[in-house]
């Protein structure tokens, strides 16, 4: 039999061919729950693939979201100075183009943009919620990090773009919202804006073999943090140090930083991730952030109205005008999973299997002190000469007693670390006394190690010929330093020092009175984030002695200081200077024969009351060094000036203010206790 002539489909075969699909697609897409087509799709099939699929097949009627937000427009080209507008507020700055599309807005220091010197602009859709909730949550922790905004970026008459405005975390942003000592570390591993490397040396053994950039100096709350923030947004490239960390001088302690995703970020060294990754890992920081997630959750209610209140606001601008019941799904089930894994993070799968970091070895007792060990916790030297040939390092919670007559002579560049209290009790007839061995060659530094009011009472003691330490990569810049303490000393005269100061203080409470400081190479008293006063002391350069001019005699900084019955005298630099937002009250005090009596910078602010000044070379001096800290304000009231050869140096950034009384509560601000 013959077969039959096989013939060719038409067109109208074609037509069905080809329609039959769309439709098919038309009908899933346009009866397909909204929540199932936010949801998880089987073969691999990306979230993205089925919106393009849904914007061209779905077409069912209902309301479409637009909203509007602050309009951000750059005018000019990228890599020249363009003009930024935002409401009221315009600026010119330097727009850089990063991966992504993100754009990088950098202003000068003595211009930013609403406070801001550099301001990433990262594209932005509904799934950038999770960044807005995840600022919010930044917030509320114990971590560094930005403020995140939803704004409309319109360049160069195009369509407006929703995008996150985010400042950048640079070295002028850390200056102004970071306290003092905190430095910005770099992607190397070094400290940004200096070159220096990390792995400074010490002056007493090698750091315990604990390199500055070692997980064990991560401080434990800002990792936890950070930890959970990347549990939350599943990223991993907070984990590596992406957002980078600052390093604390006071306590070389390193806190990690928390930047939005989508940012340009950093590409850390090895060194840096492996660091990273070791803190995150630990036991003991896993512990924490499940602790941390603990005490969230125990505020769910709160924290969802929060991120409810971020959805009204943001999603009708992230929306782009698409079908508000497809875009509440998409919005429903964001902020449902941000919220599980905020509130039940998975830390092994996120931050990797726990590790157990080595313990810091306890500080064994130098088998020299044991004669001095009178009970468990106390070294005691009473009346005697006592030769310091070698460093000694005094344990954790081990107090350290120097009676009435003690007699240290000190050798050349030793040092003693007190890791627990130091009491001196010398009195006039019978004064401590710490001396060198050779006064041709310094010795190094009494140092305090506290834990945040550790004591210190020193009274009776005359000191000289000490320098500076380094220990456990922290800086101990005076002859007697303390760190994270509650100081008191009296009656106390300090002769010639050779460290940076003759007392330094950190993050500590410091009370001075009746004391008497002469001869020093640098300063005489350093204070830095301190509360205290300085009463009734005296600061004398004796006449041919060192005369360097770029130093001061009391330095104050981010400190808050009383200055009652004090005398500076032949000072050949500034006698007292005030600097980051520091804040000094000076009465009764008496100020001659200085270069500069009083110099307030970097939004400092000094009350003067009742002060004699007299032959200085400037007795106010007010400047704004950085323009990113701004002035200082200085408020005089009943003072007397003769002789002196400038009154007031004072820049356009500083104002001055005369009162005709001190106001009643000024004192009371400044003698009441540390809050």
């Amino acid at each position: 039999m013959r077969k039959g002539k096989r013939s060719k489909p038409g067109g109208q075969a074609w037509f069905f061919a080809l329609a039959l699909p769309g439709v098919a697609l038309f009908m899933l897409f346009s009866l397909m729950p909204y929540d199932r087509m936010v949801g998880q799709w089987p073969l691999g099939i990306r979230q993205d693939e089925v919106m393009a699929y849904q914007a061209l097949f779905d077409h069912r009627p209902g309301q479409h979201a637009e909203g509007r937000t602050e309009v951000v427009k750059l005018v000019g080209q990228a890599g020249a100075q363009v003009l930024v507008q935002a409401g009221e507020t315009r600026a010119s700055g330097l727009v850089q183009v990063n991966n992504g599309d993100g754009i990088t807005l950098h202003f000068p220091d003595s211009l930013p943009f609403r406070g801001a010197f550099s301001v990433d602009l990262i594209p932005a859709d509904l799934s950038s919620l999770a960044a807005l909730y995840a600022g919010a949550v930044a917030d509320s922790l114990p971590i560094m990090s930005a403020p995140v905004r939803l704004v409309n970026l319109l360049r160069d008459g195009e369509n407006e773009a929703p995008c996150l405005m985010v400042e950048r975390i640079t070295p002028a942003y850390v200056l102004v919202h970071a306290p003092v000592a905190m430095t910005l570390v770099d992607a190397q591993g070094k400290l940004a804006g200096t070159g220096r490397s990390m792995n400074a040396g010490d002056s007493i053994g090698d750091a315990g073999g604990k390199a500055l950039l070692h997980p064990l100096r991560f401080d434990s709350v800002a990792t936890a943090a950070l930890g959970l923030l990347a549990c939350a947004e599943e990223r991993k490239d907070l984990l590596r140090g992406g957002a980078g960390a600052l390093r604390d001088g006071i306590t070389g302690a390193l806190a990690p930083l928390y930047a939005t995703r989508g940012g340009p970020g950093l590409e850390p060294t090895s060194a840096v991730v492996a660091a990273f990754h070791d803190a995150m890992a630990a036991r003991t920081n896993q512990a924490a952030v499940l602790r941390l997630a603990a005490a969230l959750r125990a505020d769910s209610a709160a924290w969802a109205a929060r991120f409810l209140a971020i959805d009204s606001a943001a999603v009708p601008v992230l929306a782009k005008g698409r079908n508000i019941g497809l875009v509440q799904a998409e919005v429903d089930r964001t902020r449902a999973g941000f919220m599980q894994r905020l509130f039940h993070p998975d830390v092994q799968a996120a931050l990797g299997p726990p590790v157990d970091l080595p313990t810091e070895p306890a500080i064994p007792l130098d088998p020299w002190l044991l004669p001095f060990r009178t009970n468990q916790d106390t070294l005691r030297f009473v009346r005697g000469k006592y030769d310091i040939d070698h460093d000694l390092v005094i344990p954790r919670g081990m107090a350290l007693v120097l009676e009435k007559g003690t007699r240290w002579f000190m050798a050349p560049g030793v040092s003693v670390v007190v890791n627990g209290e130091l009491h001196m009790r010398g009195t006039g007839l019978n004064p401590v006394f710490i001396r060198p061995q050779d006064p041709a060659r310094p010795s190094g530094s009494i140092a305090v190690n506290g834990s945040g009011a550790t004591r210190v009472r020193i009274a009776g003691l005359r000191i000289s010929g000490g320098g500076n330490l380094w220990w456990e990569g922290v800086q101990h810049g005076g002859m007697l330093s303390f760190i994270g303490a509650d100081v008191r000393m009296a009656h106390c005269t300090l002769e010639e020092g050779f460290g940076d100061a003759s007392v330094a203080v950190r993050r500590s409470t410091f009370q001075m009175a009746d004391c008497h400081l002469s001869q020093a190479h640098h300063a005489f008293v350093d204070l830095a984030e301190v509360h205290g006063a300085i009463e009734r002391t005296a600061f004398l350069q004796p006449a041919g002695g060192l005369g360097a001019t770029d130093r001061q005699g009391v330095a104050l900084r981010s400190s808050h200081v009383l200055l009652r019955g004090c005398s500076f005298t032949g000072l050949p630099f500034t006698a007292l200077s005030v600097a980051r937002a520091g804040e000094a009250l000076v009465l009764g005090s008496t100020f001659s024969g200085n270069a500069q009596a009083i110099q307030a910078v970097e939004g400092s602010n000094v009350q003067v009351d009742g002060c004699d000044f007299t032959g200085n070379g400037t007795v106010f001096v007010l400047r704004r060094n950085r323009p990113v800290l701004g002035g200082a304000t200085l408020k005089l009231y009943t003072n007397t000036c003769t002789g002196n050869g400038t009154e007031r140096d004072a820049d356009a950034a500083s104002t001055v203010e005369a009162g005709a009384a001190l106001p009643p509560d000024a004192l009371r601000v400044f003698t009441a206790r540390k809050p």
